[in-house]
């Protein structure tokens, strides 16, 4: 539930940059091991690219799966940008090249679904999904609407305990009740998707 950091920009996380130091090391080690005869010096081209995007791979999904966990019952927007700071953190480290032979950008595939589903959230850039989800050329094609729902309803919740909590003192803000209720239109709309091309 961090909150949202006003002027400087985000760093990674400690684990996050701990994890990608980590696995520069590994890969530098194992595909450049350095007096060591070439043919046993380093792993097969594939057997490498296949253990880095493997690595990739598993970071994007575990981040995921955290995000979704029904034990996280809310998240706040500050979360979600430290989340989005550590995904640059990773998709840096795949700019990067770690590991010899991949095609262009194919290493950074790995967090697409992530890198997407961020940039919907932190950019708040709902009219542009609903719009055009369904759409083969859409820029949030990688963003499932159950999963953009279920995270939105986690935002939501936070909101809604301030708002009853407030409510007994008569505080609320006008500016959280008018983000409460786009929140709340967008979950509409999301439903509404939803029921039309889920059925």
């Amino acid at each position: 539930m961090a909150a949202v950091q006003g002027g400087g920009a985000l760093t990674a996380s400690d684990y996050l940059v701990d994890l990608i130091a980590f696995l520069k090391s590994t890969f530098s080690v194992f595909t450049n091991l350095p007096g060591t005869p070439v043919e046993h010096a380093t792993l097969p081209g594939k057997v490498a690219q296949t253990a880095c995007m493997s690595a990739c791979k598993h970071i994007s999904t575990s981040l995921m799966q955290l995000l979704l966990d029904p034990e996280v019952r809310q998240i706040s927007m500050g979360a979600l940008h430290q989340l989005n700071a550590d995904i640059q953190e990773c998709e840096s480290f795949a700019r990067a090249g770690p590991v010899a032979g991949f095609q262009g950008d194919t290493l950074l595939l790995a967090f697409s679904d992530l890198r997407q589903l961020l940039d919907l959230f932190t950019q708040w850039d709902w009219s542009t999904y609903l719009a055009d989800y369904g759409r083969p050329t859409c820029k949030y094609l990688r963003v499932n609407p159950h999963t953009a729902l279920a995270l939105l309803e986690k935002l939501l919740k936070p909101m809604r305990e301030t708002s009853r909590k407030n409510n007994v003192f008569a505080q609320f803000r006008k500016t959280d009740r008018d983000r409460q209720k786009l929140i709340d239109t967008v979950i509409k709309q999301l439903r509404n998707l939803i029921a039309q091309h889920h059925t």
